[in-house]
């Protein structure tokens, strides 16, 4: 039977450690209803800035390595991304996919950041409204995700007049190329929307990107590269 072994970075001084059980309870759960062997391990992301690579991944030979890589959440720390970029050049994956929810835009003036981040926090919250989520869920993802998003736009060590490159042009610099999504991945996704069943949901695709968008509003974008 396949093995998923998931390694992720979080931040220990500031992540909540019932975040990351919840977490790990639903990943073990989902893969047990899969019959799939899963582990997950969490390492101290700041231990990317201490530069002693290779950090203990415990990889074998044989293993495929992919990346998921929410850029989102590097604007938050002190984390350059192009030193995060060079870490994941180094594990040589087979892909690496770059989520992007529209909330950190930090090549725009910081009010612009603001009112674009609580725009992208309503659209969310409008779309969970659409398809009636239950109150217990919708409670979480308030505290964990918007809660946080929020304080961070606001609050962040960020939000002084720095503005950084866009993520995608820091991708090409260096050294990562967009893949094109096949005919197969687009049908899958339009097949995942069509299971809602409420309209306002709809999938664009530009150039190597598709993104979900709520009443033309960019809720999540996704696109995959090579290294």
């Amino acid at each position: 039977p396949p093995f998923l072994k998931i390694t992720a970075f979080a931040s220990t001084s500031t992540h909540d450690d019932f975040e990351l059980g919840f977490t790990q309870e639903n990943l073990k759960n989902f893969a047990h209803d899969l019959s799939i062997g899963f582990e997950l391990e969490v390492l101290n992301m700041e231990s990317l800035n201490s530069g002693s690579w290779p950090l203990p991944l415990n990889v074998s030979e044989n293993e495929a390595i992919a990346v998921n890589l929410p850029v989102g959440s590097f604007f938050n720390y002190s984390l350059p991304l192009p030193m995060v970029l060079r870490f994941v050049k180094h594990l040589c994956p087979k892909i690496v996919v770059s989520v992007d929810r529209g909330c950190n835009r930090m090549d725009a003036p910081f009010p612009f950041r603001v009112i674009n981040g609580l725009q992208s926090y309503s659209g969310l919250l409008e779309s969970m409204d659409a398809v009636s989520v239950n109150l217990d869920t919708q409670l979480k993802i308030e505290r964990y995700l918007l809660q946080p998003g929020i304080e961070k736009l606001v609050m962040s060590r960020h939000g002084s007049n720095e503005r950084l490159p866009p993520w995608r042009s820091l991708f090409l610099s260096s050294g990562f190329s967009p893949l094109t999504f096949s005919n197969f991945t687009e049908s899958q996704a339009d097949c995942l929307l069509h299971r809602t069943p409420v309209q306002g949901f709809h999938i664009e695709k530009r150039h190597s990107t598709l993104v979900l968008c709520w009443q033309r509003k960019e809720l999540v974008s996704i696109s995959a590269w090579r290294c």
